[in-house]
């Protein structure tokens, strides 16, 4: 999935199967001109967000076009594929019409040549490649896609993952160069690893890869795993591994004999799943969901059916994924057969449907709550009258007798904001993006960015000195930044860490700081004391944000699901760990006397303990 844009308008389809998902309501349509023969209506009870999915009765691309991912750039859409005659190994086709519902085509131009890797790297065996995903990032075009290794055949427990890039990409050329020596993972143990899926995190900017682990070859069961990847995109980040977050139920889902092609939706704070299962040769094969709380899960599956099947005569959809246009619209593309025919034996095609996505009531998009974006930080004003809540769009959300200074909500950011500080009087605070920029606003002042640097990881914190005369950055290796009078103290950055930093906190004198890591880890240095760790727990869900008491005697850590833990002489005042959340907690603020914090959901929901006070919320 990629989430590269394009200035198109949606336009209408012929007849339309309505889905909301997370509380998929799929309902049938009827095509114009065609029989309404069609499978009864169904509904599922909602979960936090909805949205719908518009279902065409007519292909996008009346071609093959197994396991499609696609993308857009600069104005042309680009769907890659498994492998066909018009294009060899992988194919590419483009779209420049300005909608990706029509209008594909051969790059070349012609019936042939039109593939994305011409030149497969010697460990790989011929005509086994499958499976592409593609993403921009770090200023070129990364493509991921899997493949048997030489001297073995297709789902034997021999697949294994590998990828390609290209500096570019254009409509007459979309090819990629892949001059590995072996294979980026295998999972031989586990029959082999494919259907490798590359997405951008908003909240933080870290880039991650899904796949699937059993090629076919194996009797144990499908399961779905993700990784975050270095500050390239093309590798895995150094010090970390697989993290296994779904797998196959044969026994409470019976229509998942596997499960493959998956495809992560970061989205207000949740993470949409979308899986295939079942046999991808027959009409039984089909899309099903699970909702994460984060990149490394848990996923829960809460509709017991698939949420997109055969209908009319498109027959076994499957092996999709998402992907989003230059207005910030979502779409969901996959490949299937006509009814009747859903085999290479018997002459079909696995022909690419695409289908617009709308979030409607309880959604995390623009007009549910008015929070466009996932809210990613909080900071209290001087008196705890207020505070602010920052949105990765650079949105800005003023409550109680919070100024409001300025956003960037109207910018075009490079990367998403991550984060927010406060100055000391509250007359003013700066935001920071993940690739280091920094906004001002009020009487925050600007001291320097790491806007300009090539960062090995992004940018997920800042913490600001107590006199507002400079500030640190910190990334998710650890990495420490400083600018202003803000002294480096140390840093993580040269750790092999077992989970990223998330967060960090400055001592009362500015003389040392706090980091957390997603799995409790603390980190200390300058004058910053060591009082705990949750790095021992295992834990319900990871950590987000950590903030220090107002002496620096001690810290609090805050968890996705609201757990609070305490260390040092940080009181307990409460927690929405025992609370069925809409969306996941992302940061945490203590009041000013340290008697009291506030949590702050994805959605911008508020959570207040001890004195602090709920002065309201955009969710």
């Amino acid at each position: 999935m990629n989430f590269l844009r394009d200035s198109g308008p949606f336009r209408s389809v012929p007849a339309v199967l309505a889905a909301a998902l997370s509380g998929f309501l799929l309902l049938a349509g009827t095509a114009k001109g065609t029989s309404s023969a069609t499978s009864a209506p169904r509904t599922v009870e909602p979960h936090a967000a909805q949205f719908t999915a518009t279902l065409s009765y007519s292909p996008a691309y009346a071609g093959d076009a197994g396991d499609p991912d696609v993308l857009e750039s600069a104005g042309t859409y680009y769907a890659f594929t498994t492998g066909t005659a018009l294009g060899n190994n992988l194919q590419a086709l483009v779209d420049t019409t300005g909608s990706p519902e029509s209008g594909w085509r051969s790059y070349t131009g012609k019936t042939y040549g039109s593939t994305a890797l011409p030149n497969p790297p010697g460990w790989e065996a011929v005509n086994t490649q499958t499976s592409p995903g593609v993403f921009n990032y770090d200023n070129q075009f990364v493509m991921f896609y899997d493949a048997a290794q030489a001297g073995h055949a297709s789902d034997s427990g021999f697949d294994c993952l590998s990828v390609a890039t290209a500096p570019s990409i254009s409509p007459t050329n979309a090819a990629f160069t892949d001059s590995s020596s072996g294979p980026l993972l295998c999972q031989a143990n586990l029959g082999g690893a494919i259907d490798p899926a590359p997405y951008i995190d908003p909240a933080t900017g870290i880039p991650w890869l899904v796949w699937k682990s059993n090629d076919g070859g194996s009797s144990q069961p499908a399961r779905i795993w993700t990784e975050e990847l270095n500050g390239s995109g093309t590798g895995f980040l150094a010090g970390t591994s697989p993290a296994q977050i779904f797998s196959n139920n044969t026994v409470a889902y019976p229509w998942e004999s596997t499960v493959e092609d998956p495809s992560i939706l970061p989205e207000g704070g949740s993470y949409y799943l979308l899986f295939a299962a079942g046999i991808y040769t027959s009409s039984n094969y089909a899309e099903g969901y699970a909702v994460c709380s984060a990149p490394t899960g848990p996923c829960t599956q809460t509709d017991p059916e698939p949420i997109v099947s055969s209908y009319g005569t498109v027959s076994g959809p499957g092996g999709g994924s998402w992907f989003q246009d230059s207005s910030g619209n979502y779409w969901l593309d996959y490949a299937a057969w006509t009814q009747g025919c859903t085999s290479y034996s018997c002459g079909g095609a696995r022909e690419l449907f695409v289908a617009p996505i709308t979030f409607g009531a309880g959604g995390g998009a623009a007009g549910s709550g008015g929070i466009n974006k996932p809210a990613v930080g909080v900071a209290y004003t001087p008196d705890d009258g207020g505070y602010w809540i920052d949105a990765s769009d650079g949105g800005i959300f003023s409550e109680g007798d919070a100024a409001f200074h300025g956003s960037a909500g109207d910018i075009a950011l490079n990367k998403p904001v991550v984060g927010m500080a406060a100055t000391s009087g509250g007359g003013g605070y700066w935001l920071v993006a993940s690739d280091g920029g920094i906004f001002t606003y009020g009487d925050a002042a600007f001291h320097g960015s790491a806007g300009n640097i090539a960062l090995n990881q992004p940018i997920v914190g800042m913490a600001a000195t107590p006199d507002g005369g400079g500030y640190w950055l910190v990334a998710s290796d650890g990495g420490i930044f400083t600018y202003g009078d803000a002294a480096f103290h140390g840093s993580a950055g040269n750790m092999a860490l077992n989970q990223p930093i998330v967060g960090m906190a400055a001592t009362p004198d500015g003389g040392g700081y706090w980091l957390v890591a997603s799995d409790g880890g603390i980190f200390t240095y300058g004058d910053a004391g060591f009082f705990g760790s949750a790095g021992n727990m295992a834990l319900n869900q990871p950590i987000v944000g950590m903030a220090a008491t107002p002496d620096g005697g001690g810290y609090w850590l805050v968890a996705s699901d609201g757990g609070i833990f305490t260390y040092g002489d940080a009181a307990f005042e409460g927690s929405a760990g025992n609370i069925a959340l809409n969306k996941p907690i992302i940061g945490m603020a203590r009041t000013n006397n340290g008697q009291g914090y506030i949590l702050v959901a994805s959605d911008g929901g508020i959570f207040s303990y001890g004195n602090a006070v709920f002065e309201g919320s955009p969710a």
